[in-house]
């Protein structure tokens, strides 16, 4: 990593701000400790997290407060393959965002799957936009437009100087209408570094010269507007039930096919258009988060996207 000491001068300067920005917001907030800090809502919490309860009563009273920056702290998950990588300069989604991905661009292209995907990331995030994109769009207060990666490239046309430069690393959504899964449909897009160049072409100095928005501290300024925390997996294995993939494919089967509407060896996906059986996949879902990491929450309150 480039050391401050060896930053050119400027962006040493903006660096130092920001650090300075964070240390400011933090000492402001009414809330303290390190549980608190990681992007839960303002008031303290009396055993160190939040219940869900508190949770579900604080974004309530958010919302019932109209318009104006919010700290959201919700839920968001994404469909990966094995590999690890950053969150930013990616696009994530609502469980039934990516259940309704998984289900029309994965499991239908199997042996091997689509991507080569093979789990659901879930993640705690905390998102707070800055007040531009209030103000630019003040029917959309909490989120701006979503912006589509690629690869860790926005291919939004000028997504830096229409967008990002404009109203600061903003988190996006996007509703997906008309889909079979029930619930909040949603996509999301999480600025990082260098958000104009792809992950393999982004230089040392591009990524200095522009952060993104991640931060310990989401603050609402305009390189400091998400957090983001691993909060489990589940495998698309356990999902339909398949005990080594490789074998499941070489025995002829397959998780879904379109044309019959149905699986062979495994009956997970079957009836696509099915809201009942959505519903039941769904359900699934959060039930083997909740056995795998029971001392997280099972769910936790989506904000709307008015995009």
């Amino acid at each position: 990593r480039i050391s401050l000491a060896f930053a050119p001068v400027p962006w040493r300067l903006l660096a130092m701000r920001s650090l300075l920005l964070c240390a400011v917001a933090w000492a402001a907030a009414p809330c303290a400790g390190p549980d608190c800090a990681r992007g839960t809502y303002r008031r303290t919490p009396s055993q160190g997290k939040l219940s869900l309860a508190e949770v579900e009563e604080d974004l309530a009273e958010h919302q019932a407060q109209g318009s104006g920056q919010q700290k959201m702290t919700f839920y968001m998950y994404r469909a990966q393959n094995d590999e690890t990588y950053e969150v930013g300069n990616n696009n994530l989604g609502t469980l039934s965002g990516v259940m309704w991905y998984i289900h029309n661009e994965v499991v239908r292209i199997s042996c091997p799957r689509h991507y080569n995907i093979s789990r659901i990331l879930r993640f705690n995030v905390t998102v707070h936009n800055p007040a531009a994109v209030a103000e630019a769009w003040p029917n959309h207060p909490q989120f701006g437009p979503y912006l589509a990666f690629d690869h860790g490239q926005c291919t939004v046309p000028n997504c830096t100087d229409n967008y990002l430069g404009k109203y600061g690393n903003y988190v996006g959504c996007q509703t997906q209408h008309d889909k079979e899964y029930p619930g909040q449909v949603y996509w999301y897009s999480l600025p990082g570094a260098c958000p104009d160049e792809k992950f393999e072409e982004k230089s040392w100095w591009c990524n200095l010269k522009n952060p993104g928005g991640s931060c310990w501290w989401p603050s609402g300024d305009s390189y400091c507007t998400w957090h983001v925390e691993s909060a489990g997996e589940v495998t698309l294995n356990e999902l339909s039930g398949i005990g080594n993939y490789d074998t499941f494919c070489k025995s002829g089967h397959k998780e879904y096919d379109e044309a019959a509407d149905a699986g062979k060896g495994t009956s997970f996906w079957d009836q696509k258009l099915d809201s009942g059986r959505n519903q039941e996949r769904l359900a699934r879902v959060q039930e083997l988060f909740k056995q795998k990491y029971p001392s997280q929450p099972a769910d936790l309150p989506t904000p709307t996207c008015e995009w």
